[in-house]
């Protein structure tokens, strides 16, 4: 069947090459027309329309979304999904599970794109069934089909809110894997480095929005780079970190070898990674410090990373000092 519409489809020669383009992830047209998101975004039970956005949405604000939940437009005789699901940009398939019950995410695919200044990924969650041609390594054009939006994950999704889960943003470390069988968890990771763990997402409609009123100049670098900074933590170690290496357009390695100072948004993404300008005296290995604190960037109820002493200092708390575990392992 011909899809019905591929929404935003644009040139952004600012932020992609002159033949990059840009498209919405399903069939509806709603975001590309004007439409209060209240139009294509799939709520949670509670019926909000704000639950199903990106942030502090869930719980009273107890509980982070990763990304957006993009409702059908069309639909069986059963009630089930049946809109096609697009590539949102050119790039390499990492990741296919085919296996609804094994994640969260259901039935998912991953796709980053190297071509970019940052290489950005892009995940496709809860889906009914993936395109065959769909594999890792494999190349995708924008507007690629992946496949069909459902509700496929390891629990229960009633088929009234069948949804594409979309995110965007960047893979922590490629020693994920590691860090997490250091862990012990009883949860198999089928995922690998693609875990949902080790992908940390911002604003997908944030981002279409600016993209669809112009306002993307110097590519990702500068759009991750001018997020506002909640806080800025130095790790003191001699560990090189793999997000120098994976992104490289965020990073400073000019400084002081033995400690890193991690620029942080307020929910968890590494928006900026350098080495510290200058160091403790008594400083020793694995020691981390708060150094700048953004108050106005921190009043929310989830995604906590530091504590206040009874001092007034700061000090990060364990969930953390996890992440910058599996970030330096």
């Amino acid at each position: 069947m011909m899809r019905a519409f591929l929404a935003v489809l644009l040139a952004l020669p600012a932020l992609l090459s002159a033949q990059e383009k840009l498209v919405w992830p399903t069939e509806s047209d709603a975001f590309a027309r004007g439409a209060h998101f209240s139009e294509f975004i799939q709520p949670t039970a509670s019926g909000n329309p704000s639950s199903g956005l990106f942030g502090d949405v869930r719980n009273g604000g107890y509980r982070f979304h990763e990304g957006i939940d993009i409702k059908p437009v069309r639909r069986d005789r059963r009630g089930e999904a049946l809109d096609d699901v697009y590539c949102a940009m050119g790039g390499v398939v990492r990741y296919v599970n085919f296996i609804g019950g094994n994640s969260g995410y259901g039935r998912y695919v991953v796709v980053t794109h190297p071509q970019m200044d940052v290489e950005v990924y892009t995940l496709y969650a809860h889906l009914a069934e993936i395109d065959e041609s769909v594999r890792p390594g494999v190349q995708v054009a924008a507007g690629k089909r992946l496949g069909r939006m459902g509700r496929s994950a390891s629990y229960g999704i009633s088929k009234d809110r069948s949804h594409l889960h979309f995110e965007i943003g960047l893979r922590i470390s490629d020693s994920f894997d590691l860090w997490y069988k250091a862990k012990k968890y009883k949860e198999r990771n089928f995922a690998g480095n693609y875990n949902g763990m080790n992908l940390t997402g911002f604003d997908p409609l944030a981002f279409f929005s600016d993209a669809k009123a112009g306002r993307l100049d110097g590519g990702f670098a500068k759009y991750i780079s001018d997020m506002p900074t909640a806080l800025v933590a130095r790790v003191y170690t001699k560990k090189i970190p793999d997000f120098t290496r994976l992104h490289p357009a965020l990073c400073d390695l000019d400084g002081k070898t033995g400690a890193w100072d991690l620029h942080m948004t307020w929910f968890g993404l590494v928006k900026k990674v350098e080495r510290a300008k200058s160091l403790s005296p008594n400083s020793r290995e694995g020691t981390v410090e708060i150094i700048k604190v953004a108050p106005s960037q921190l009043n929310h109820k989830c995604r906590k990373m530091i504590i206040k002493t009874k001092g007034g200092s700061y000090k990060p708390n364990e969930a953390f000092k996890d992440f910058i575990r599996a970030l330096f392992t």
